[in-house]
């Protein structure tokens, strides 16, 4: 028996140590909460991934050009209400996405960054690198910066769902001005 707790104590004993000190059991909140981050991030990247970039650079080049044959061609006193107000949500359009591709690289070299923090985070803290102390404040500045993007991205989002949908409604509305401004310039040449 004696040989039983001589061998069984400090074993149990090491155990109890290795436990206490192994930081996954130590600060498994805050790695639950690196976790719960990674999960945001990845959603706004696969909505990111989602938008089409392309499409909505066709889309503001295509109402440059219907802008400038109502310039160049539309010559009235007095104008369609409708018309006026379907120009207005194309130059809404227009206006919303003036930089398209600075936004895009913008939100994509965002997201990589707080995704790279957050991993090297959460490598840090399983290698025991930081204190409480000093885990607590970089884990509110990547939520910070978390939240920050998140706020940014879904404004975005936001705009560029309702605006495309504003596309589809006043563009083809314009494009039969436009037509029709283009048809009767030419006959008159």
């Amino acid at each position: 028996m004696k040989t039983f707790f001589k061998i069984i104590f400090p074993l149990s004993f090491f155990t109890v140590l290795v436990t206490s000190c192994d930081p996954a059991k130590k600060f498994e909140a805050e790695l639950n909460t690196i976790d719960s981050c990674v999960v945001v991030l990845n959603e706004i990247d696969s909505l990111h991934k989602g938008i089409k970039f392309d499409s909505l650079g066709l889309m503001v080049s295509h109402i440059n050009t219907n802008e400038e044959y109502m310039q160049k061609y539309y010559k009235s006193d007095t104008i369609d209400q409708l018309l006026a107000d379907y120009m207005n949500n194309c130059k809404g359009f227009r206006k919303s996405f003036k930089n398209l591709e600075a936004t895009k690289t913008e939100f994509t070299e965002e997201i990589a960054a707080i995704n790279l923090q957050l991993a090297n985070l959460k490598t840090d803290i399983l290698n025991g690198v930081f204190d409480k102390e000093e885990i607590a404040g970089y884990l509110a500045a990547e939520k910070e910066a978390l939240n920050n993007l998140n706020l940014k991205f879904s404004e975005f989002y936001t705009t560029q769902k309702e605006q495309t949908n504003i596309y589809y409604l006043a563009v083809p509305f314009v494009d039969n001005y436009v037509k029709a401004l283009n048809i009767s310039e030419d006959s008159i040449q």
